[in-house]
């Protein structure tokens, strides 16, 4: 079953089943919390007979995962303590790891039974952040295309061409190797000298009929070029709490829904801010009761969504409908004066009676 509304698709089926038929290169940001394996009594978390299947499993919806992020993409995938060290040996075949995060439950409730245990308290969880990319910042990714920087590239040909020396000749003349990669004209390790090395490259002497440009009108260039291939990199709008241990407590009251493991609001629009921008299209795999659909259309993103459960696709489909609507400015706050204890907290625009 699909359903769509404003800025969402939700897919009621095996996420396995569901996602072969979503695009390729579609998504922008993947976030998933699978079952965590036999940590919670319900029957989706003790479907696997051996730890091998489950990791089986999860890997196949990580090889799925990353056909369907967009190649600057990223995707956060929640685990258990114990068992996340082997799904990311498993992920780390497909895609690279950028951070192996911690999130500290500061309200976790087994901090009050720490001197009953037989080992440490359990306060966190973790969150492995994966991208398609190859390399980690994906600047890497810029410089390997051969079409980039070419007014650049161009340059540095033509001042090898004055200077009428091989690089191993310019290399010698400086006595460092320092100036080569800036005749690299032809190749994906092309890049810029520095200033001091290009002032060195400079007293070298070259056809009169070559023009030297000042090393800092070389310098915006640089700079002018790198900004318009921005978006070829992964997002990522950090701040000064960007940091790999994210504090902060469980799901609240407000938050919380039947299914046993929701996630909080706030964590969840935590890594969707970070690591997309708006209109950006979040995928999440395992829906729940649909947290990260709500978190996503909260922040101006767009969501797709896949729950196998019936019942919790319902209560997803309920939220994310509702966020939607809110979104969009249907809903007003209850002024006080109607504010009594048969009355919604919000009413739809147009329904006053």
């Amino acid at each position: 079953m699909e359903l769509s509304g404003r800025g969402y698709r939700l897919f009621c089926g095996d996420c396995l089943d569901v996602m072969p038929t979503l695009a390729a290169n579609s998504a922008d940001v993947v976030i998933a919390d699978p079952p965590y394996y036999r940590i919670v009594r319900e029957a989706w978390d003790r479907q696997w007979d051996t730890p091998e299947n489950y990791l089986d499993f999860i890997e196949a919806v990580a090889i799925q995962c990353k056909r369907i992020l967009k190649p600057k993409g990223s995707l956060f995938i929640f685990g258990d303590d114990k068992i996340i060290a082997y799904v990311q040996v498993r992920l780390d075949k497909h895609l690279t790891l950028l951070n192996n995060l911690v999130w500290f439950k500061t309200n976790n409730l087994s901090i009050k039974a720490a001197a009953n245990l037989r080992s440490f308290a359990p306060m966190t969880e973790r969150i492995l952040f994966y991208t398609p990319q190859l390399c980690r910042t994906g600047l890497e990714t810029v410089k390997l295309d051969l079409n980039n920087f070419v007014s650049l590239r161009d340059y540095f040909r033509d001042y090898q061409d004055s200077l009428s020396m091989s690089i191993n000749e310019i290399n010698t003349a400086l006595g460092h190797r320092r100036a080569e990669h800036a005749f690299y004209w032809n190749s994906t390790q092309w890049d810029l000298p520095t200033a001091e090395t290009y002032a060195e490259l400079n007293s070298l002497p070259a056809n009169n009929k070559f023009l030297r440009r000042e090393y800092e009108d070389l310098r915006r260039e640089y700079e002018d070029l790198r900004r318009e291939y921005e978006d070829l990199r992964r997002v990522f709008n950090a701040d000064a709490s960007t940091l790999d241990v994210i504090c902060g407590p469980i799901i609240n009251g407000n938050d919380n829904t039947e299914h046993p493991t929701t996630k909080p609001l706030w964590l969840i629009k935590r890594l969707i801010e970070t690591s997309t921008h708006p209109g950006n299209i979040i995928l999440d795999p395992f829906m729940g009761s649909g947290t990260t659909g709500v978190a996503a259309l909260a922040t101006g993103r767009q969501f797709i969504g896949i729950e196998m459960d019936k019942d919790y696709f319902e209560i997803a489909r309920r939220r994310i409908e509702h966020a939607a609507r809110e979104q969009a400015g249907e809903f007003h706050p209850i002024e006080a004066s109607e504010a009594v204890d048969d009355l919604p907290l919000f009413q739809l625009k147009g329904d006053d009676q």
